[in-house]
């Protein structure tokens, strides 16, 4: 069948060949005869090739050519890859624009070729420790470089090779080198596959679980087209996972690192959350919020952490992860993540009791290093206050957002501009536009109106002489001068 390999070598080089790849795979599959592919001709010139068809002849060439020249080939093209990599670290070539491409062929050839393989003389340990560990660093070094599609196919080609070996090593291996294989090779793979290419799974946990509960949260779904792809190849590591801890849920393990917060996200069904839930993933999830990593995964698992009746939310751990969320409030270039990290702020500050709260809001509404968080912070501020005001009598006593004590810390920071200066001093219009102090006064007035029409009792003494007067000296009458400066002639 030599012609064969002549018309797929042809096909794969350019577009001059009468036939296609996809063609050939079919004449491949119709007449049964995949066991005459040569991979020793065909392979390298099949991994380097994005026609239709290249791909299904190189899962031919895994599952029906001789294991042995298919794992020649194997190594030869990771030796290519580890080469130009070298290459590229001296800067003597250009960065392989196929890396990723090539390194899911070798993937996909790895699964059948290994698990057909005959070990003679030696063990199933040292036929496969090499290869992974070289595809372990291939994945490492290219990964970065994957668009969205190769991502998604890489963790689904890993994910298969893990599931395919996983079978495998326990009909072939000795006790010792089975857990070496499943527990160290084979995870330390999947690991750094998901980890490496987490970017390109995208499967819109976080907006999809917001939208259902929140159906009024925005006016614009933030759900991605094409999550789905994403969710897939998830879900083929769930079944990975399953394999390597030999039961029938997916290894999730005690969450010890971020490829473990990674699968507790996407577990299938979810993992149940004890009320130490929090705590017990604090670090985890403050280390992947400060790195802006993983912020699907991470925002998701404290969407459904936050929103679980009787989650333990201790102070230390809640002021440390509203820092986290005010920051991606402020800064992050996602709308959505800004809104969601806001409405996590919100739902934090909402399962503390009142000092720990107003503590934290003060600092909020104060906040120097991010000032456009202390615009929305006067909203959770606005947020704490109904609350207290709808409490039964005795408790509202003892609440500051619902006593005098509002006034006393909060007075000083909403009711007057900041900086002090800011009604003083002459602005252009451009400037105007593009103040957050102006932003801010607007929610100030907004609160203030608020606290007038609920506070009936006048609970926090909102009524009384000597705050009118005090908001009216500080706040209103500057800002009515100012507003009268900066209108007229506009």
């Amino acid at each position: 069948m030599q012609s064969i390999s002549n018309l797929i070598s042809l096909a794969a080089g350019g577009p001059s060949s009468s036939i296609s790849l996809k063609e050939i795979h079919e004449a491949v599959v119709r007449y049964n005869c995949a066991e005459y592919l040569e991979p020793l001709s065909i392979l390298l010139p099949l991994l380097s090739c994005h026609c239709d068809g290249a791909m299904d002849l190189i899962r031919d060439c895994g599952l029906s050519s001789s294991p042995k020249e298919v794992l020649i080939v194997v190594q030869e093209a990771i030796e290519q890859l580890q080469s130009h990599g070298n290459d590229e670290e001296d800067e003597t070539e250009d960065p392989d624009p196929d890396i990723v491409h090539r390194v899911i062929g070798i993937v996909s050839l790895c699964s059948p070729a290994i698990s057909r393989s005959r070990l003679g003389k030696t063990t199933a340990l040292k036929l496969c420790s090499p290869m992974l560990d070289h595809i372990c660093s291939l994945i490492s070094s290219a990964s970065p470089r994957a668009t969205k599609d190769e991502g998604r196919a890489l963790i689904t080609e890993v994910a298969r090779l893990v599931k395919a070996l996983g079978d495998w090593a326990p009909t072939v291996a000795i006790a010792s080198d089975l857990v070496q294989i499943k527990v160290v090779l084979l995870r330390e793979l999947l690991d750094t596959t998901v980890m490496g290419c987490a970017s390109s799974i995208q499967a819109n946990l976080a907006a999809t679980a917001v939208e259902s509960h929140f159906p009024r949260f925005s006016f614009k779904s933030a759900v991605k087209e094409g999550w789905q792809e994403g969710e897939k190849a998830m879900l083929d590591v769930q079944v990975a996972l399953t394999v390597l801890s030999d039961s029938s849920q997916a290894n999730v393990r005690e969450t010890n690192s971020l490829s473990d917060l990674i699968y507790l996200a996407h577990s299938t069904p979810p993992a149940p959350f004890t009320p130490s839930a929090l705590p017990d993933l604090h670090r985890l999830l403050v280390q992947a919020l400060q790195m802006n990593l993983f912020l699907d995964e991470s925002l998701f698992l404290l969407f459904r952490i936050l929103t679980q009746e009787g989650t333990d939310v201790p102070p230390n751990v809640a002021t440390s992860l509203c820092e986290i969320l005010s920051a991606l409030a402020s800064t992050h270039l996602d709308p959505f993540v800004r809104q969601f990290s806001l409405r996590m702020l919100s739902l934090t500050l909402s399962r503390l009791p009142p000092p720990p709260r107003l503590e934290i809001l003060l600092k909020l509404t104060t906040d120097q290093g991010f000032p456009q968080i202390r615009g929305p912070a006067i909203g959770l501020v606005k947020e704490a206050v109904l609350e207290a005001l709808a409490l039964p009598a005795p408790s509202a006593r003892l609440n500051p957002f619902a006593s005098p004590e509002l006034l006393r810390v909060f007075g000083g920071v909403l009711f007057r501009p900041n900086p002090p200066e800011f009604f003083s001093e002459r602005k252009t219009r451009e400037e105007l536009e593009r103040s957050l102090e102006l932003l801010r006064i607007v929610d100030c007035l907004s609160f203030y109106y608020v606290l007038l029409q609920r506070d009936r009792e006048n609970k926090t003494e909102v009524r009384s002489v000597g705050n009118v007067r005090s908001v009216q000296s500080s706040f209103l009458r500057p800002l009515r001068q100012f507003l009268t400066e900066h209108t007229t002639g506009q």
